[in-house]
């Protein structure tokens, strides 16, 4: 009998000592998302997406990388701003987000009541706030303790050429900026004791490319603002690290995972779930979401769509129509990045619609320009925004050099003369235009003292049908 115990006992001691010897391993579970641009109507699947993950993975972090609002009027006049977009990621159960360049839309104190009824913290390195704004619950980083693990998140947000976010600069007022890059390192060196240490961004996925080649200590970079759909697993890898982005408007969401053994990263691996398609809704958030949008007023017909469009270049021509006839102008222009959405079904249009498609109302600002100052803002928004600017009055044809500039612009004028270099012409545009395109011109401008939602509805009281489905007035050579 006394040697069956010890036989016993040096089996159990044995494999204990084996088991002891077996690394151990844990799994963080992440999910992202990015640009929401209040699509609230896609949370209710994204809320049963992310319960049935929970009830799997119920140490779950989820991640928004900034630009929560602006594209939806059911969110964005509200009567009080963004709130119903906070209270559905509040009951989402959101546990992190990074600010976006639109998070700045309604200037400061807007962004300070965001802040306020958030139930989760907001992270941004390379942003401080004036100590009269009072802004709380915003940090360069945030850390989260998971199966024994030490993560760190560390938030950033893109500059442009004039070292602000792409906002108004007016709505600044109190915030200051500093390249991400700058202040990155000394917060790396802050969480070097985390197991793991993410980034959540507001860069751009190029950028967020450039930074990953640059850092590879940091394990993961859950991205924004360049609306990218990161391939079909939504897992791209840069240097070791991970970098993803989930396209836009709750569309899709990024599933990452990260595995570690004594404490150690040892594999990642991510995939991309689409959000609309889930077959699952919370009941609580669609009672939420059905509520919001019982607005009537947002229902009101201003106009037919006759023709259906699929194209940015087609609303930016309605949109440049609407400011430039209102206005008695010889030609109005718009920047590509501020047409917010492309498609417009044939059918009757709303005033949600329009709200949606020109979220910003930003003020009409009329110059004398140069036919060489026009030249000249053309190249200047192709470079600043990213894109061919969008006209009426005019059409126009173009190439693209080796830098990536514009060169050999012809422009055709609506009568069907060029445009000459020395003469004067009446244009309108956005006050965003104004601010951040940097041109040579002499005339500062004068407004117009009217929004550009307020010209756009004007103009199409007097246009009971549009057809633009077809209307195309740029062309690269």
């Amino acid at each position: 009998m006394k040697k069956i115990l010890r036989i016993m006992l040096t089996a159990f001691a044995a494999a204990f000592v084996l088991a002891s010897c077996q690394p151990k391993e844990q799994k963080i579970h992440v999910v992202s998302t990015n640009d929401m641009h209040a699509n609230i109507d896609n949370f209710p699947q994204l809320a049963g997406l992310i319960d049935s993950l929970r009830s799997v993975y119920p140490d779950l972090l989820l991640f928004g990388a900034g630009d929560n609002r602006s594209g939806n009027p059911i969110n964005d006049r509200y009567e009080e701003v963004s709130k119903p977009m906070y209270e559905l990621m509040n009951a989402v159960g959101f546990d992190l987000s990074a600010f976006g360049n639109h998070e700045w839309d309604g200037g400061p104190i807007a962004l300070r009541n965001v802040l306020t009824w958030s139930k989760f913290p907001f992270v941004c390195a390379n942003v401080t706030f004036d100590d009269t704004l009072q802004m709380p619950n915003c940090k360069p980083y945030e850390t989260f303790e998971r199966d024994g693990l030490k993560i760190g998140v560390i938030g950033g947000i893109q500059l442009g050429l004039n070292g602000l976010p792409d906002f108004h600069p007016k709505n600044a007022n109190g915030s200051h900026f500093v390249p991400f890059e700058e202040v990155l390192p000394q917060y790396l060196d802050t969480l070097k004791d985390c197991n793991a240490i993410f980034l959540l961004t507001h860069l751009g996925h190029e950028e967020d490319r450039e930074v990953a080649a640059k850092f590879p200590q940091v394990a993961a970079i859950f991205g924004g603002h360049s609306h990218t759909r990161v391939g079909e697993n939504g897992k791209v890898m840069v240097n070791g690290v991970l970098v993803t982005q989930a396209e836009a408007k709750v569309k899709y969401v990024t599933l990452s995972t990260f595995t570690f053994r004594n404490g150690k990263l040892v594999n990642t691996e991510s995939e991309l779930l689409p959000v609309r398609t889930f077959p699952k809704r919370n009941a609580k958030v669609q009672a939420m979401v059905d509520k919001y949008n019982s607005n009537e007023y947002f229902r009101k017909v201003v106009t037919t769509n006759l023709t259906p469009i699929d194209n940015y270049e087609s609303l930016g021509c309605l949109m440049t129509d609407a400011i430039r006839y209102t206005t008695g102008s010889d030609m109005g222009f718009q920047n590509p990045g501020g047409v917010r959405f492309d498609t417009l079904s044939a059918r009757p249009v709303t005033l949600k619609d329009i709200f949606a498609l020109d979220p910003f109302d930003n003020e009409i600002i009329h110059f004398t320009l140069s036919g060489k100052e026009i030249i000249d803002l053309m190249k200047c928004c192709f470079v600043t925004d990213g894109g061919p600017i969008y006209c009426s009055g005019c059409s126009y044809s173009y190439k693209v050099d080796d830098n990536g500039e514009m060169t050999d612009i012809e422009v055709i004028l609506e009568n069907g003369k060029p445009l000459e270099m020395n003469a004067k012409y009446s244009v309108v545009m956005n006050s965003y235009m104004t601010s951040v395109f940097d041109y040579p011109h002499e005339d500062d401008g004068t407004s117009t003292f009217r929004g550009s939602n307020d010209l756009i509805l004007e103009y199409l009281a007097q246009h009971p049908e549009i057809d633009y489905g077809t209307t195309t007035r740029v062309t690269e050579k």
